[in-house]
């Protein structure tokens, strides 16, 4: 595949979480029950990547303390950086907050989804664009969980659109670095994808769960495993 291309179907793939973003400004009075759902469809999509797609594909390499060192850097960099992240906003309704906070998280680990899109091309045409595909399904109900709770704060939506699509721009600039790093680095990965499901397990389990079953849990719930069988699906059939 050559580079043009394999940057164009990286970027389409990044733009599909302003897909879900816009998808959510058709609803204007949020209920606690339907905030919980998305938050729910957010932590189960984010659980079924680290299960389904980011762990696998790092313990592929046979380097699993690599991965295991990552996870530890992420979760560690939450731990250190988690007021920080949410301080900035302090002075905003807890629900923005949160926003930005699952905001910065997706952005973090778009980073390595990119870079597996360049790895993919390096196999054959077709595993690259399996890759962009299975990327772009679960970026869109990631851009509706970022969405959700800021439009709930009342966050202007033109912010939010300039704001997500910095996010989507995260993935072609993953793929743009994992081009350049394949034959410097071929070893960096498996860490990298550990790094990234450390951060989003820490968001899970410490952000989006507790919120949403504050808020309605039977919601949270249905939300959850709605997650988990959209990535299940975009991933193995």
């Amino acid at each position: 595949m050559d580079f043009p291309t394999l940057m164009i179907i990286s970027l389409a793939a990044g733009l599909c979480t302003l897909a879900g973003a816009l998808s959510m400004f058709m609803k204007r009075n949020w209920s606690d029950r339907s905030l919980s759902l998305f938050l729910g469809l957010a932590a189960g999509v984010m659980t079924a990547v680290i299960l389904f797609d980011m762990l696998p594909s790092a313990l592929a390499y046979s380097q699993w303390k690599s991965t295991l060192a990552g996870a530890a850097a992420g979760i560690l960099f939450m731990l250190l950086n988690h007021e920080r992240l949410t301080g900035r906003f302090a002075n905003a309704p807890s629900i923005t907050s949160l926003g930005y906070v699952i905001m910065v998280g997706i952005a973090i680990h778009d980073l390595p989804e990119g870079i597996a899109i360049a790895l993919g091309a390096e196999l054959q045409v077709r595993t690259a664009w399996i890759i962009a595909l299975g990327i772009s399904l679960h970026n869109i109900p990631e851009g509706m969980a970022i969405a959700a709770p800021l439009l709930v704060g009342q966050v202007p939506r033109r912010r939010i659109l300039l704001q997500i699509l910095l996010v989507a721009l995260v993935t072609p600039l993953g793929t743009f670095c994992g081009k350049m790093l394949i034959d410097l680095l071929p070893g960096l990965m498996p860490g990298m994808l550990g790094l990234a499901c450390g951060i989003m397990a820490f968001i899970v389990l410490v952000n989006l769960w507790p919120e949403a079953r504050i808020r309605d849990e039977r919601s949270c719930v249905q939300g959850f495993w709605l997650g988990v069988i959209i990535i299940f699906l975009a991933t193995f059939v």
